[in-house]
């Protein structure tokens, strides 16, 4: 091609007015009349200095460049705009970086962006980032067109993989960036976290990048691609279970010390929620159950087999340990049934009631959950998993009473911004569990559980100790009853069905297909607890908890 000498663009530069000079790109003409396109952006692993950065055709031939990044990464390219029409793929290589995830110097491997013809203009930027660049190789190298290689990225990594936003160094994050550029500096960072969690060197990064589009070019991230399992350099494969790993690698790095980007809990956007786990022993599984998961009940599987042999891994102990990570930075855990080993061998048939979702219905964020599965006891092996928690839909899935702010059922409370800690009056937690029945006999479950803490949310039932060993806050549930009433007036016992389950039989007033209030009443050590903590004020303002339930619903 016909190249911009550098005199005539100092010339015309010079008398180009300042708007110009604040353009992302901008057209000029060469001194043989070619109108060109000067391409603006950055080569971000973390910002790549030196980095020699060319854009070629869809064959491989060179249209521009090369040209070196700067300090910061960033770099410009002129194009001649007839070129502009046709898909172009910028790709940089060399140059070095401080890694992210272990602050070492490195020297970086290739990076490279794919841009679709037609796209780029005045105001657009092309950042290079090890997400674009696995898109460009799911197109280049394995035939997928550009948008079905960014939906698939972004169905297995959880974000996508943007050109137009410009990365900030996630350790040392320019001021003034917006969150948007934090983000991108987040995402890119947690290949870093990713490659040091697999024992890679950082310069095996650009090795694992292309193993990750080889796998995920035939429909998913399994650490199996085409030819079976994926290389990433020398023996080392990728591991089946490689999409958990790198949600595990980003919110590692989130909560590390070397992130920067002060990000709240609410803004790091989606983790994928893996469904495979591996330990050092075991490969777990997370089958959802018919409702997916929600705020509420959640009931689903984890079958589990032993890695040596793939054999169902049975009479195993399973506990389970969620982690709600807000976006005020505060941190709570919930209610669980636990995990029982079901008929099928190697399955487990497991319950957490989630006390809250970690999205909205309109996309909103309030953070995210952690579901941590430990294997033995707390000293034995354990796998986590990021799922998804969406809001409860139809039927009320859990209703609150607590004790009386005058009396003895009280728990420590949280001291705020530095203040002393009160005591707060103890929740209780109503979840439903099942309705089930006909019209003029339902049966309804209820799971009952307790705060003891943020950290802990116990079953109760007659027997159950709270808050065990605290001298201040420990109470002894000597008795317990669990009301049910559709009218507010008539009550049904509920029995203790063990492990916070209560039952409640030969329920009226509710009909099939439709939505009908039901009133719990909740006693324990003769006190009735209550919706605000006050004394039960016996008109039905705070005596009760009410759900809404719908017979054959959901």
């Amino acid at each position: 091609m016909k190249r911009v000498s550098t005199l005539s663009v100092w010339l015309k530069l010079a008398v180009i007015p300042l708007a110009g000079f604040l353009a992302a790109c901008g057209s000029s003409s060469n001194d043989e009349g070619m109108d060109t396109t000067a391409v603006t952006g950055s080569v971000t692993a973390a910002p790549v200095e030196g980095a020699s950065v060319v854009a070629r055709d869809r064959a491989g031939n060179t249209l521009a460049g090369p040209v070196n990044t700067a300090a910061d990464g960033t770099y410009t390219l002129h194009i001649a705009n007839a070129l502009l029409a046709s898909d172009l793929l910028l790709e940089s290589s060399g140059g070095t970086y401080v890694d992210e995830a272990t602050g070492l110097s490195a020297t970086a491997g290739s990076l490279a962006a794919h841009i679709a013809g037609g796209s780029l203009s005045a105001a657009t930027q092309v950042h290079m980032t090890p997400a674009t660049t696995i898109v460009h190789d799911l197109v280049q190298t394995h035939g997928m067109s550009l948008s079905a290689a960014q939906s698939a990225f972004e169905t297995a990594f959880g974000f996508g993989a943007e050109t137009s936003v410009a990365p900030v160094d996630a350790t040392d994050p320019a001021a003034g960036a917006s969150d948007a550029q934090l983000l991108a500096g987040l995402h890119a960072a947690a290949f870093s976290q990713l490659t040091m969690d697999l024992g890679l060197t950082t310069t095996e990064q650009f090795d694992l990048l292309p193993a990750l589009a080889e796998d995920l070019a035939v429909g998913s991230l399994d650490g199996i691609g085409a030819n079976g399992a994926v290389t990433v350099v020398g023996s080392t494969l990728l591991p089946a279970d490689i999409q958990n790993r790198f949600g595990q690698a980003m919110l590692g790095f989130h909560v590390g010390g070397r992130n920067d980007t002060g990000l709240s809990n609410e803004k790091i956007g989606a983790v994928p929620f893996a469904k495979l786990a591996l330990s050092d022993s075991y490969k777990v599984e997370y089958l959802s159950g018919m409702m997916g998961t929600m705020a509420g009940k959640t009931a689903f599987k984890l079958r589990v087999s032993n890695l040596a042999d793939d054999t169902a891994a049975t009479s195993l102990n399973l506990s389970l340990m969620p982690m709600m990570y807000m976006a005020s930075g505060m941190m709570h855990s919930s209610p669980i049934g636990g995990c029982s080993e079901s008929a099928t061998a190697g399955e487990y048939d497991c319950t957490v009631y989630y006390l809250m979702a970690s999205a909205m219905s309109n996309g909103m964020s309030m953070g995210y959950w952690q579901l941590k599965v430990m294997i033995g006891d707390m000293m034995g092996e354990s796998v986590t998993f990021s799922p998804a928690v969406m809001m409860a839909m139809g039927d009320t899935a859990k209703v609150t009473l607590r004790g009386h702010t005058t009396g003895s059922d009280m728990i420590a409370g949280i001291a705020m911004d530095g203040g002393m800690a009160m005591p707060e009056n103890r929740s209780y937690y109503l979840f439903k569990d099942s309705l089930s029945g006909m019209t003029g006999n339902h049966t309804l479950r209820l799971f009952v559980a307790a705060k003891e803490s943020m950290m802990s949310y116990k079953a109760v039932s007659v027997g159950s100790v709270l808050n065990s060993g605290d001298a201040a806050y420990e109470l002894t549930v000597a008795s317990m009853a669990v009301e049910i009433s559709t009218d507010g007036s008539t009550w049904i016992d509920a029995s203790n069905s063990g492990n916070g389950l209560w039952t409640a039989t030969g329920i009226t007033g509710l009909t099939d297909g439709s939505a009908g209030n039901v009133y719990v009443r909740l006693t324990v050590n003769g006190e009735q607890k209550t919706t605000n903590g006050a004394i039960p004020s016996g008109d039905g303002s705070n005596d009760y908890g009410t759900f809404m339930l719908t017979p054959g619903g959901m």
